[in-house]
């Protein structure tokens, strides 16, 4: 065997190898991702304050201790009147569609009586097998509902322990911040003194990416939520925050994000007879997923420190070999390339 062969099957091997990791890695986090899920959390956290607490510090020089609990309630804090504001304006509006409900409810069933008068016209044309498919499709629908109110009893019976969990990452996160250094050097003891090095800058890059990531994601986030509520508002559609607000959470989703809420609801809108609605909705769907994927891209290479192409790539394997997910997977595995690359993991093989 010559010595270019030799290479082949060394470098072969070393590909096949990095990705049995991955794959494995992969498939630890799907499985058991709710056992470390505080941890998770509170670890995302602490990459999010640590630049706070760093400079109170290093410019304010208070103590440690009181930085890691001052970064907190800034960032923590200052998410949470975000979220009271938007919850205020949502129970107004919510307290509007409740005075109004009476004149809701009258014209939601002459829609729904029109609908039907027409689908019972069209129904009993039907050939007899198409009939019994209908039957058999509606029957189905009926007696999907039952799980469906299982589910929503279920998350709701779930309440009390994600609030254990939340406060489980915030106490996490009080000490991984304000220990971090000790938690690390204890870590690092564990292996020999030739690899420490090699593993405290392989953690160093992998948490500034890391943090990047998350930074990156929450700025798509926001403006999703930003283009979401500006054109309801834009469009003078009644309950524009409420809604806004919902299409922008339900914008997180890869690939249907927004279009979960505005393409049945641009579908109704044309069904009732308002076209141009329905027009708008679609335009604003258009609209948020082409920017979504423009600057998504763009925002994760500028935070996280990667080639925008090479992220969009990444993203596209991603969904091609995982599903949904994937796109998520997809970068987070390009991180963790470009750390242990950075960490001369692969020069050393």
């Amino acid at each position: 065997m010559n010595q270019v062969t030799r290479l082949f099957f060394s470098q072969s091997l070393k590909f096949i190898a990095f990705w049995v990791i991955v794959g494995g890695f992969i498939f630890l986090i799907g499985h058991y991702i709710y056992l470390f899920l505080p941890f998770i959390l509170a670890f995302i956290m602490t990459a999010t304050i640590n630049p706070l607490r760093n400079f109170l510090i290093r410019k304010v020089r208070i103590p440690q201790g009181l930085a890691v609990l001052t970064a907190m309630v800034v960032e923590i804090g200052g998410l949470g009147v975000i979220i009271a504001l938007l919850v205020i304006r949502l129970i107004r509006e919510i307290q509007d569609i409740y005075i109004h409900w009476p004149h809701y409810n009258q014209l939601l069933q002459r829609f729904l009586s029109h609908w039907l008068t027409k689908v019972e016209i069209y129904y009993l044309q039907l050939p007899g097998s198409n009939n019994e498919t209908i039957k058999n499709t509606v029957n189905k629908f009926i007696n999907s509902i039952p799980a469906v109110l299982a589910d929503i009893l279920s998350f709701a019976a779930k309440i009390p322990e994600i609030i254990i969990v939340i406060v489980i990452a915030l106490v996490a996160t009080f000490f991984m911040s304000n220990s971090s250094k000790r938690y690390l050097n204890e870590f690092l003891h564990v292996f020999p003194q030739e690899w420490r090095e090699h593993l405290s800058e392989l953690g160093r890059d992998f948490s500034r990416a890391f943090a990047g990531f998350v930074k990156a994601e929450f700025i798509v986030f926001l403006i999703t939520l930003f283009l979401s509520i500006a054109g309801l508002l834009m469009f003078h559609t009644k309950y524009a925050i409420i809604l806004g607000t919902i299409t922008g959470i339900f914008g997180i989703l890869p690939v249907l994000g927004v279009g979960i809420i505005l393409i049945p609801w641009s579908i109704i809108a044309f069904i009732s007879g308002h076209s141009l609605l329905g027009i708008e909705l679609i335009l604003l769907t258009t609209l948020v997923t082409i920017v979504r994927h423009i600057i998504e891209p763009k925002i994760l290479g500028d935070n996280v420190g990667l080639d925008p192409l090479f992220v969009l790539i990444s993203m596209y394997i991603g969904l091609a070999s995982t599903g949904v997910i994937g796109l998520i997977l997809g970068p987070f595995i390009l991180i963790a390339y470009q750390a242990l690359q950075k960490a001369g993991v692969f020069r050393n093989l």
